[in-house]
């Protein structure tokens, strides 16, 4: 007859444990949406912008690992604003979440700095159709006689002819003043991803009325020329170079440019990649214990993208049932299930991303613990014997070896002798007296274990009777029954003797010796039988005797008489 059994799992559908959250960001800048799914696996997550699907190119990246759904864009812009949905989906149902990426574009000012990755490869910023509008106290100024206005190769001007030249003439005798001016609003250019050691140039041109004065700023302190930072400025362009730039030097820098009649600024944020390093490094070693597992982690800092790969002993890992591999909030854990002797080792992480590499490396040794697989038994010696308790132990060496005797260390002396050979561990015990006897005990321990023996040893128990035969009389023809009771070492041998003669066993005469009693039995009685018995024990402690008289009385009849 077969039975069958049929089990039955629920499943749990997906779940967003956390949703995406509403995102603002500049044009140019990269953004990431995330959002966190349990349930039962397999669970597969689409992302969706209004109705389309979003695939992989070379400015999306989707990925979904140990439940984190993650959307990154890179270089956003207007159009990439909107409505994002993360679909999650598994066989008990379905689940999604929604998030809004808005896009802010910004204008920039007159004077446009202009930014290159290396030495001698350059960057265009280009910038839509710009309008400009002029005001006094709030109100519009038109275009009149009175003031000139224009706008050409992106530079503003307002020339108000009657004011500028009263003022100017009382106080310079000069010609009208041609004011720098800032856009309505501002445009931040994008922001610059460089490699470490890379020469970045910015360059700031503008127009206005001289004397000019030009400085350069990395967020609110000034630059100077000195180091790696150099400073040109000619007529209407100024330049900033900076060597070998490190992500330290990443930020947001400034060109203001003044005269008498006002200033105007811009800035560009400089991304200096930080290249993968290791915060936290591997453990130099880990001792395992065989059959138990291995975690190996270590912390990783970087700009991401940040590959990280594992290796053993220059051979690279790859996710499997015995190796699990995980790169989580810059945590990087190699885990190691049901290791084995061979699984010692030096295992290296490498991480690595387009600013530089970085590796950290630990030793695992794996063990066994030590185990019995020959144990010394208890056992019964002879006084003034050479006794040996020897036990074989297997695992991974080198062993430590205690001896202890009811309690109390047993050393190597003139007494004991502790030897080790190979997985052979054995003590000598000479000449072997009632101070010896008791329970023995030997530890064997390594690093990642210990195992133990036991037993008790004994003197061997010469015979004694505790209770021995007893004189007899009988008549001829009767039955006459010697016994003793004794007890010592076993195997005891028991045999019976008459006046000095062995008794042998014949119809009349039966001999047994069972639980420690030992019998002589005599039938048939006759004038023959009279005299003293032995009864004499043996084992290999010594021998003992006892005696007992057996008389036989009555007269036997004439022949034909009876």
């Amino acid at each position: 007859m077969s039975i069958f059994f049929l089990s039955v799992f629920e499943l749990e559908p997906p779940t967003f444990v956390k949703k995406i959250e509403n995102v603002t960001a500049l044009a140019g800048d990269s953004v990431t949406l995330q959002a966190v799914v349990k349930g039962s696996e397999p669970i597969s997550v689409t992302w969706m912008k209004g109705k389309d699907i979003i695939k992989d190119d070379n400015n999306v990246r989707v990925t979904f690992d140990h439940g984190l759904a993650t959307l990154q864009i890179t270089g956003v812009q207007l159009s990439s604003g909107g409505k994002y949905t993360c679909v999650a989906e598994n066989d008990a149902g379905s689940q999604s979440c929604f998030g809004e990426l808005a896009v802010k574009g910004q204008w920039r000012s007159a004077v446009v700095p202009a930014v290159s990755h290396l030495r001698g490869e350059e960057i265009s910023f280009c910038t839509p159709e710009l309008k400009t509008k002029w005001f006094k106290d709030g109100k519009t100024l038109p275009a009149s006689k009175k003031y000139r206005i224009s706008f050409k190769n992106n530079i503003a001007q307002l020339n108000p002819v009657a004011l500028l030249c009263a003022q100017q003439s009382q106080k310079h005798n000069s010609t009208p003043v041609l004011l720098m001016c800032s856009f309505l609003s501002f445009f931040s250019l994008p922001t610059d991803h460089v490699l470490p050691a890379s020469t970045v140039h910015f360059k700031g041109m503008f127009k206005g009325t001289t004397p000019l004065t030009v400085k350069w700023f990395k967020g609110d302190t000034e630059l100077l020329t000195g180091g790696s930072c150099y400073i040109m400025t000619e007529a209407l362009t100024s330049y900033l170079e900076l060597y070998a730039v490190k992500p330290s030097d990443s930020g947001k820098y400034t060109c203001k440019v003044s005269n008498v009649a006002g200033s105007v600024t811009c800035s560009a944020n400089l991304f200096v990649k930080e290249p993968a390093a290791f915060k936290e490094k591997l453990e130099p070693t880990h001792l395992v214990k065989k059959g138990g597992y291995a975690e190996l982690a270590c912390e990783v800092t970087g700009t991401p993208e940040i590959k990280i790969t594992w290796f053993k002993d220059d051979r690279e890992l790859k996710e499997s049932d015995k190796y699990r591999i995980s790169f989580t909030k810059s945590l990087a854990i190699l885990h190691v299930s049901e290791v084995d002797t061979e699984d010692s080792g030096e295992y290296i992480c490498k991480a690595e991303n387009d600013a530089g590499k970085d590796i950290c490396s630990s030793v695992v040794t794996v063990k066994e613990s030590p185990y019995f697989s020959k144990e010394f038994q208890s056992m019964e010696v002879l006084k003034d014997s050479d006794v040996v308790l020897e036990c074989e132990v297997l695992g991974t060496p080198p062993f430590e070896v205690f001896w202890v005797k009811d309690d109390k260390p047993v050393r190597s002396s003139k007494k004991h002798r502790i030897s080790i050979e190979k997985s052979l561990i054995s003590l000598h015990v000479f000449r072997f007296d009632a101070s010896d006897v008791g329970e023995y005990e030997c530890r064997v321990t390594n690093d990642v274990g210990s195992c133990l023996c036991r037993s008790e040893v004994t003197l061997k128990e010469p015979p004694q009777f505790l209770k021995k035969i007893e004189n007899i009389s009988s008549l001829r023809g009767g039955t006459v029954v010697f016994q003793a009771a004794i007890k010592g070492s076993l195997p005891i041998t028991v045999s019976w003797l008459k006046d000095n003669d062995e008794v042998i066993e014949d119809n009349n005469i039966k001999m047994t010796f069972v639980n420690n009693v030992a019998t002589l039995m005599v039938r048939s009685i006759e004038l023959k039988h009279d005299g003293k018995y032995f009864c004499q024990a043996k084992n290999e402690a010594g021998i003992q005797r006892c005696s007992a008289l057996l008389t036989v009385k009555g007269w036997s009849y004439p022949e034909g008489l009876q």
